[in-house]
Parts: C-alpha cells; sequence; structure tokens
C-alpha cells in the first residue's frame, strides 16, 4: 500500500510537470541564417512610347498667359500661407560623381508655393516641396470635375444649358462662350471645360452628372477621399475662389493619375485646338486650350514630350498647372501650384517644363531585383524537413534612380516577422522590401515564399498542447494542483513522521512495561 502511494505521486508529478517542458518541446532551436544581398541586375532597356497626337498644334494662336483663366477675386480675401522662399534664379543640382565616387542625389528648387514630380512607371516621387500643404488650386478644380462627369455622363447625351449655369461667370472669369439655351453634348462640353477652362461647362456638367451643382460638389470630396487625398476640400466644381476650397500639390497628382486612365480624358487634355460644331446658339467654331505647353509649336515655351493636363489662375491661388510629359519610355506627372507671373509666360510653364527636363536628364530606370532572386530567409516552425522559408520578388522590381548609379549603393530595407508557421503555401505573401537612395524611396515590392513548406503533424500536436499549458486559466488550475499536492506530501510526511513517532513511543513503553514485569 505505502509503494502505491508513493508510485501514484511520482506519476502525477510527472504528468503534471509535462505541461512546462512541451512548449520547449514544440518549438525547434530556429537555424542560423544569414540574409543574402538583393539580387541586384540592371534593366536600361527603355519600354516603347506610345505618344497621343496632339489635335491642331500649328493652327495660329495667342502664347501670352492665362491672365483669365478664371476670376480675380478681391485682393483681401485671405491667401493661404506662403511657401518657403526659393532662390531668384533655381538651380538644380544633377547626379554628377562626389568626391567619394559616388553618385549624388539629383535636386531642383522651383519657384513656386507647392510642387510635385512623380515617375508614372514606379511612383517614386522624385521632387516634392509643400506638397502636402494647403494650397488654392483654381481651374485645376476642373480635372477632379471632368473625371465625375466622365464616369457619371454618356458622352452623346445632350445637355440644355440653363441660366443658373452662368451664375458665377461674370467679372472677367473664364468661360468657352456657351450661351442660355444651347445645347451641346457632353463630350463636347468637356472640350469647352478642359481647353478655355470654361466655368459655365464646369457647372452644366455638374448639374448633369448629379442633379444640381450642391450634390456634385458632395460627389468630388467623397471621389477625392476614396482616391486617398490627404488635404483636399472642394466648394464648387469651377475651382472660382473660396476660402474653403482647397487641395494640395499631391493630391492634384492623384485626381490626375486617375483621370488619366480614362482614353477620353487622356485625348481632350491633350487637345491644342478644337472645331466646336454648330449647335442652335452658336456657329461652328474653333477653341484652343490655355495649356501654352501645348498650344503651339511656334511658341518658345511649347513642349514638345507634354501631354496636357490643366492650368489654373487666380490672384489668390497664383499660377498652377497639372501635367503629364513622356520621353523614351519614361513618363511623369508634375503639378506646379502659386507660380509667379513671367515676363513671357507664367511661372507655371517654365517651371513645369524646366521640372521635366530636368527629369529626364538626371534619372534612369533600373531593375533593383530580378523576379524570383532570393531577398532573404526567415525561421519557420513547425515544419517538416526544413526550419526556414526563401524569400523571392514575385516579380522584376523597376527603379528609377539617378543616371550612372551602381545598384548596389542603394539602401535595402527588409521588413518580415521573427518566424512563420507551417504551412506556406508557394508565393504567399509574408513581408515587404524598400530600396531608397539618400533618403529617396524608390520602390516597395512583396515578398513571397520560394517554396510550399508543409507542416510537421507531431510538431503541431505538441505545438497544440504547449499552447493549452500556456493559457492563462489553465497555468493557475495547474498552479493550484501543484500546490495542493505538494501540500499533501508535506503533510503525508508530517503525518507519517507522527505516526512513526507513536508506534516508537508506544514500542518503548512496552518495553518499559515488560522490563518492570521482569524486575517484579
Amino acid at each position: 500500500m505505502k509503494w502505491n502511494k508513493k508510485l501514484g505521486a511520482l506519476l502525477l508529478s510527472a504528468a503534471l510537470l509535462a505541461g512546462t517542458a512541451l512548449p520547449s518541446l514544440a518549438e525547434p532551436e530556429p537555424a542560423d541564417t544569414e540574409t543574402p544581398a538583393a539580387s541586384q541586375t540592371q534593366d536600361t532597356t527603355d519600354q516603347t512610347d506610345t505618344s497621343p497626337t496632339a489635335e491642331g498644334t500649328d493652327g495660329a494662336a495667342d502664347t501670352g498667359t492665362d491672365a483669365s483663366d478664371d476670376a480675380q477675386a478681391d485682393t483681401n480675401e485671405q491667401q493661404p500661407a506662403e511657401s518657403t522662399d526659393t532662390a531668384a534664379q533655381p538651380q538644380n543640382q544633377t547626379g554628377a560623381e562626389a568626391e567619394d565616387g559616388s553618385i549624388q542625389m539629383p535636386t531642383i528648387t522651383v519657384d513656386a508655393k507647392a510642387s510635385i514630380l512623380v515617375n508614372a512607371e514606379t511612383g517614386e516621387i522624385i521632387h516634392a516641396n509643400n506638397e502636402k500643404e494647403k494650397q488654392y488650386p483654381a481651374s485645376c478644380t476642373k480635372i477632379m470635375t471632368a473625371l465625375l462627369a466622365l464616369e457619371k455622363c454618356s458622352l452623346d447625351n445632350v445637355v440644355t444649358m440653363k441660366e443658373e449655369d452662368f451664375s458665377d461667370v461674370n467679372n472677367g472669369a473664364s468661360n468657352a462662350g456657351l450661351k442660355v439655351g444651347e445645347q451641346i453634348t457632353v463630350e463636347n462640353l468637356l472640350y469647352c471645360l478642359m481647353l478655355p477652362s470654361g466655368n459655365e461647362a464646369a457647372n452644366a456638367l455638374a448639374r448633369t452628372a448629379a442633379g444640381s451643382v450642391d450634390e456634385f460638389v458632395q460627389m468630388m470630396n467623397d471621389r477625392a477621399k476614396e482616391l486617398g487625398c490627404v488635404n483636399t476640400h472642394f466648394a464648387n466644381p469651377n475651382g472660382l475662389h473660396s476660402d474653403n476650397h482647397y487641395t494640395c500639390a499631391y493630391d492634384l497628382y492623384l485626381i490626375a493619375q486617375q483621370a488619366m486612365e480614362n482614353s477620353t480624358f487622356a485625348t481632350v487634355v491633350n487637345t491644342a485646338q478644337k472645331k466646336l460644331p454648330a449647335t442652335n446658339k452658336n456657329p461652328e467654331r474653333i477653341i484652343y486650350t490655355t495649356n501654352q505647353l501645348i498650344l503651339s509649336s511656334y511658341s518658345s515655351i511649347y513642349y514638345d514630350n507634354c501631354y496636357g493636363i490643366k492650368t489654373g489662375h487666380t490672384s489668390q491661388a497664383g499660377y498652377c498647372l497639372v501635367s503629364y510629359a513622356k520621353q523614351s519610355g519614361y513618363t511623369y506627372y508634375s503639378v506646379v501650384l502659386g507660380a509667379k507671373d513671367g515676363s513671357d509666360y507664367a511661372g507655371s510653364f517654365t517651371e513645369t517644363k524646366r521640372m521635366f527636363e530636368w527629369a529626364f536628364d538626371n534619372f534612369r530606370m533600373q531593375t533593383a531585383t530580378a523576379g524570383g532572386s532570393a531577398v532573404t530567409e526567415c525561421p519557420v516552425r513547425l515544419a517538416r524537413g526544413t526550419d526556414h522559408v526563401t524569400l523571392v520578388t514575385a516579380n522584376d522590381v523597376p527603379v528609377l534612380v539617378p543616371k550612372g548609379l551602381d545598384m548596389s549603393e542603394m539602401d535595402i530595407d527588409i521588413s518580415v516577422e521573427d518566424s512563420y508557421d507551417a504551412p506556406i503555401a508557394k508565393g504567399e505573401k509574408l513581408g515587404t522590401v524598400t530600396y531608397s537612395y539618400e533618403g529617396m524611396e524608390c520602390a516597395t515590392a512583396d515578398l513571397v515564399a520560394l517554396t510550399e513548406i508543409n507542416r510537421s503533424v507531431i510538431l503541431f500536436v505538441l505545438d497544440e498542447i504547449a499552447k493549452f499549458f500556456r493559457l492563462t486559466a489553465v497555468r493557475i488550475i495547474v498552479g493550484i494542483v501543484i500546490a495542493a499536492f505538494l501540500l499533501y506530501l508535506i503533510l503525508s510526511f508530517i503525518a507519517g513522521r507522527n505516526r512513526r513517532n507513536r508506534k516508537k513511543r508506544r514500542a518503548q513503553k512496552r518495553r518499559k512495561q515488560r522490563q518492570n514485569q521482569n524486575r517484579r
């Protein structure tokens, strides 16, 4: 009986203590693995350039600045905060070789309140100044107006101009010469909106798309949120000044990028002049764009690589331009807000053209990592036959970098978990890799599993048991049971010792009794 109790106590102790040992059994030591350098190959092959053709670029047109693009608001109205001072003679820094042999990051100073230049292929921002600060967009607003009109209206839908469409077309505000009662298609209204920057066309398109201008403005703000805009609030569809009507260079880039996905929009904004058919109120006539970069090839500011998009000007906003350029397979979006007037052309045109030329001269596309190349390895738990997974990029990762840069100089930031649990599917996303140079983020790509990793059933079961014993409630119960068992052992020991002592005393008492009897 005594041995049965001791054996039972021993078995119970082993069972209770097993829970503390299982976690270590279920988690094998990860292998020591080093992170291999990302495969860095170069790809300088230019992409095929498919350029839309400008309409009527050989027509004679006024090449002066867009001085009447929008109404000139009173100068005592509140203006957005001025940007930091820029040099009177902005200078460009090319990607020249430094004394230590490294390539310097090209920079450019743009004489405007805010500006941004983004590569369309990679999404890299290669220049930015006050790009997310509040600015007034003037008629660059009409990019959003055109985008929503294209999304909500049929191009051949005929719109009848109403008197309410002309409510704010006064005091020199830009217009397309439309008249009350005139019947015109949505498609031709878009040309009236984007070429001569007609405010009445903006109001008519807003009314047609949403039923009322107020409803359309709400749609504009909702769409801006959907596109990820960070500092935009629209108050009207045309861009006439309002303190509550503002955006930023970064947001206008997002809106223009979305709009350019529509082929009709891309065609309209790249049109220098458009012949409008006769209507019930107007004879056949030609309207011209306010964008001097594409208006006339005879102009000194004309830029053959430019394909739109929209100008803007009010006294509060300054001279603004959202533009798009392509050359030798490279494509850029630019936004210039709050530029100054110039002796020949507004600074919005000269600064935009200078930014494009700087970008095309100083940056080249290369491949940071070829698709399928190993980038790093990570430990794997509960796997059968391996203790790590190799992570690769699914596709080639193109980056736009300074011309002449050795890809080994790129900074690589890998974001992964400390370890992963099997099973893992081949091609499953497990992390990201970011490539940058001198603080400019060039590209971010997903890291995926190179091969399939199967799960070990035994390690999985042990891990589940270990997880069970790691539960707080289970640990408390186990602790109570162990404490009770230890108390039981202590009390049993004390009780056993007391029994032995009593037995010993009884034995001693009997011996004394026998001794006394013998003496008698």
